[in-house]
């Protein structure tokens, strides 16, 4: 009986510098996905090329920068304008952010299109107001109402392209 009650004390004293099992395992587990999991920085720069690239397609086709390559005559702008300059404004905001996360969709791994959804809002919001401000500063020309037609457009778009398919059906479900 005494070698219980050593191996008890042993236990007791060493409790505290050792995890017990099923911890130590967690643990272990915990820091491969850690080593093996993509870093937030890399995800960033990934997103950021992808987003350039789709940014160039998709100013190809309006003609406000004068950069357009697709479209005759006013493109995609004169499409939306007929509808109305508000739906202009908030529809090309959508266009152009939703495109950047359709293609980030397909280039980016499983593991890495995690973490942009981790911080999603901070991700499509960073996202649609860098976009802004740096057509603020080619324009030099955006009103108050546009900028905010715009992102409101862009944020909404960016999020109905980020989220997963199921949840959309959820949304436009009408039964």
């Amino acid at each position: 009986m005494k070698d219980v009650k050593n191996d008890f004390e042993s236990f007791k004293n060493d409790a505290g510098q050792v995890p017990a099992g099923s911890s130590f395992v967690l643990n272990k587990i915990h820091s491969e996905i850690a080593r093996t999991a993509p870093k937030k920085s890399a995800v960033a720069v990934k997103l950021g090329g992808i987003h350039l690239v789709s940014s160039f397609f998709t100013l190809m086709a309006c003609p406000q920068f004068g950069t357009r390559l697709f479209f005759d005559g006013e493109g995609l702008m004169d499409v939306f304008m007929n509808i109305s300059p508000m739906f202009c404004q908030a529809f090309c905001g959508a266009f152009y952010l939703a495109v950047t996360f359709i293609l980030a969709r397909f280039v980016l791994k499983y593991d890495e299109w995690l973490v942009v959804m981790r911080s999603r809002a901070l991700t499509i919001g960073s996202v649609a107001l860098l976009s802004l401000g740096v057509f603020a500063m080619l324009a030099q020309g955006i009103s108050w109402e546009a900028g905010v037609f715009w992102i409101f457009g862009a944020l909404v778009a960016g999020e109905m392209a980020s989220v997963s398919r199921m949840t959309l059906k959820k949304v436009f479900s009408f039964s």
